[in-house]
């Protein structure tokens, strides 16, 4: 995202006493997009309101602000916080997935599934404890297992997707209801010379005639969220082959029952639990 001011975004900043912040809101409550207050010194006794609008406020409107308050407006410089944050972050090793950003070098060993993902607009990037606790699962069936047809079914921005296709060198099948997840995993696909392997495809649940198409997998990964993995149960068993390999997580530990008991319900049962902070990761099998 472009760090140049967006015509569109104008923030106006006035520092006041905690009590005056509700009458300036009055002023602009028909016309700003969000406010937002901070105590600037500690005794409480003036406070920050910062008052976000989607155009440059009319002069008019600015001239009702009480003349003993100064205020600052300006268009407001817009940065992807989550990339400039996650730029500092380190990288990840899960199993044999080595887990970083382009601006760490690739690890030197060779049996080392290496992959570069770039913080971006969509969600992933190894470090969280349900993509870590996948990333496990997935290792762990690489050892016991060839896989010929996967898919990674909500898939962010395509590190699962990335990491089969990495370690089983088969094509992936990735998709996600979200555009920006499906162009991030594109990027990352062709940023890991994976995008011979690596298709994506902008799919509710598994409504898309090519998810059906190439049915049955015999890997799924599911890192969405407990509710929508329980919705998806039928679907998502019958997606898979005779004697495939079911991976779930995006759940809290508190609702692991209710995910296993509507996939025991479709005949797949707990063949290993990864737990991870607060946060689940199941492999199920039939």
């Amino acid at each position: 995202m472009s760090n140049q001011p967006d015509p569109t975004l104008w923030q106006l900043s006035i520092n006041l006493p905690l009590p005056e912040s509700d009458a300036i809101e009055q002023i602009f409550e028909e016309h700003f997009l969000t406010t937002s207050l901070a105590e600037i010194v500690s005794d409480g006794s003036l406070w920050r309101l910062d008052i976000l609008f989607d155009h440059q406020p009319d002069q008019t409107l600015l001239n009702q602000v009480p003349d003993e308050y100064v205020f600052e407006i300006a268009p407001l410089i817009q940065r992807d916080w989550v990339s400039e944050s996650q730029k500092q972050l380190p990288p990840v090793s899960a199993g044999r997935f080595y887990i970083h950003g382009s601006h760490d070098p690739k690890h030197t060993s060779s049996s080392v599934h290496d992959l570069t993902i770039d913080a971006g607009r969509a969600f992933g990037t190894g470090l969280h404890e349900t993509t870590f606790g996948c990333l496990l699962a997935l290792d762990d069936i690489h050892k016991e297992r060839s896989i010929f047809n996967a898919l990674d079914l909500g898939c962010g921005s395509g590190v699962l997707a990335l990491a089969i296709a990495k370690a089983w060198g088969r094509p992936v099948l990735a998709s996600d209801i979200d555009p920006d997840a499906v162009i991030t995993t594109k990027e990352n696909a062709r940023l890991n010379c994976l995008s011979p392997l690596v298709r994506v495809e902008e799919a509710t649940g598994l409504n898309n005639r090519l998810l059906a198409k190439s049915a049955p997998y015999d890997l799924i990964t599911a890192n969405i969220l407990a509710w929508p993995l329980v919705a998806l149960a039928p679907k998502i068993t019958a997606a898979l082959s005779t004697g495939g390999v079911l991976v779930l997580s995006g759940l809290l530990g508190k609702q692991e029952n209710m995910v296993r008991n509507a996939y025991r319900l479709q005949g797949l049962h707990l063949h290993k639990r990864y737990k991870i902070g607060d946060w689940h990761s199941l492999i199920l099998k039939a």
